[in-house]
């Protein structure tokens, strides 16, 4: 198993070449297939921990994949690969649909909205896809219909 030290530099160097973080807000601690971001000063041994802090990255056969909570709790850290998006791209994206975005490099990109970080998307093809969870998707819009109706 991989030191404590390794598992962070993995993490910060995927993050710092793909979106320009600098500095994680904490540890990171591998368990399965994932990379977790914690401020536990320790895991307590004997005891079944279901979760550890934040998933950052999970661990794919070729590659990391940023995780849509973890790239909202580095928002302001994300320097690079930003995508910011119009209220109407964002809905369209929330609700399956592909923006094509030739613009765009492709790869995972942090997904924008008003300046804050929403979640995860992947460009391929010259084609941006929305990778947040369905569960938040949903959340997210239902705030912007209340938004819209000045509920918010």
């Amino acid at each position: 198993m991989p030191s404590s030290d390794e598992q962070a530099n993995e993490a910060l160097t995927y993050l710092r070449e793909h979106f320009g973080v600098e500095e994680l807000p904490g540890r990171v601690v591998e368990r399965g297939d994932s990379l977790w971001l914690t401020t536990a000063p320790e895991m307590p041994n004997g005891i079944k921990i279901h979760s550890l802090g934040i998933r950052l990255l999970r661990k794919q056969k070729k590659s990391l994949k940023p995780t849509s909570f973890g790239l909202m709790l580095l928002g302001d850290r994300i320097r690079a690969q930003r995508v910011n998006l119009s209220r109407s791209d964002l809905e369209n994206l929330l609700q399956g649909r592909t923006l094509t975005r030739k613009d765009l490099t492709p790869g995972y990109v942090a997904l924008c909205f008003e300046g804050d970080v929403l979640g995860c998307g992947h460009v391929k093809g010259g084609l941006l896809r929305c990778q947040i969870p369905r569960g938040r998707r949903q959340e997210l819009l239902i705030a912007l219909a209340a938004e819209r109706r000045g509920g918010v």
